[in-house]
């Protein structure tokens, strides 16, 4: 989003913006009101780096008026009277205002940007947050040389499932899937639904036997779930390791879905896994 920027910039461009517009203040006439520019200082504080610290720069800034106000020894309202003190508690309560409004409208932006990323069903990555986080891991994989695998999962029979037991007895086999799939992988591997009963796996720096036998025991583990559901289904998954590939992400998405469909052909609840040549 427009105007979003790491904590230290924020504080550094924010500081510098305080200064710089404390120096103005003080150097116009004070019938010149700042206020605005300072409520954009404090709205880029809160927005970037929370509300408290919203809230140190509307102290700063209230204390910038106070000072400013101090130093009016030739204004023709007397200082400290009624009248300064109406703009100046306007403008300290505007600073405060833009505070208190700002936090929430944060939060609420960053909840619905984290929906946005997250299958609602399953709590899985969607499939356009995935291809994000795959188009980073092969810009890094290019950087580095090193290896990252990805598996593409199909869950077998899930539509007799739906039509037997219900699609509600389907989404609660999806949710276990989806659970037992982050239990059995790293933490900073990546578990995605791609759509319908089709998933994904992300493995960064992994490749061969250890991704391999990490699913092998996904399989078997969710096999040994399956059952104790009744639940007649099984995995099928094609595989494969990429190391600083060319390929685009959709291309190595289409790779290993290829091979999931070798795996479904040559009679499901399999794993299908190659090295493809770069």
């Amino acid at each position: 989003m427009l105007f979003t920027l790491d904590r230290r910039t924020t504080l550094l461009v924010c500081s510098a913006l305080l200064i710089a517009l404390a120096v103005v203040d003080y150097v116009t006439p004070p019938q010149l009101n700042l206020t605005f520019a300072y409520v954009l200082i404090i709205l880029l504080a809160t927005w970037n780096v929370g509300a408290l610290a919203g809230a140190v720069y509307a102290v700063l800034a209230s204390a910038t008026q106070v000072v400013m106000l101090m130093d009016l020894r030739t204004a023709a309202v007397p200082l400290f009277s009624l009248y300064w003190n109406v703009i100046l508690g306007n403008r300290i309560f505007t600073f405060f205002v833009a505070v208190a409004l700002t936090a929430p409208l944060r939060r609420l932006y960053d909840r619905e940007h984290q929906r946005a990323r997250i299958d609602s069903l399953t709590g899985a990555v969607n499939r356009q947050h995935f291809l994000e986080l795959l188009a980073l891991e092969i810009a890094r994989s290019r950087r580095s040389g090193e290896p990252f695998s990805l598996a593409y999962l199909d869950c077998d029979n899930l539509k007799a499932i739906n039509d037997r037991r219900g699609h509600r007895e389907g989404d609660t086999l999806l949710k276990t899937l989806v659970d037992e799939v982050r239990r059995t992988v790293r933490m900073t591997d990546v578990v995605a639904r791609l759509g319908g009963d089709e998933f994904a796996v992300l493995f960064p720096q992994t490749e061969g036997s250890r991704v391999v036998q990490a699913l092998e025991r996904m399989r078997a583990d969710l096999h040994r779930i399956f059952d104790a559901h009744g639940w007649r289904s099984s995995l099928s998954i094609g595989a494969a390791t990429f190391r600083a590939p060319a390929h685009s992400p959709e291309e190595i998405i289409a790779a290993c879905d290829a091979l999931m469909l070798r795996a479904k052909a040559e009679g499901k609840d399999r794993l299908v896994y190659e090295l493809p040549p770069e």
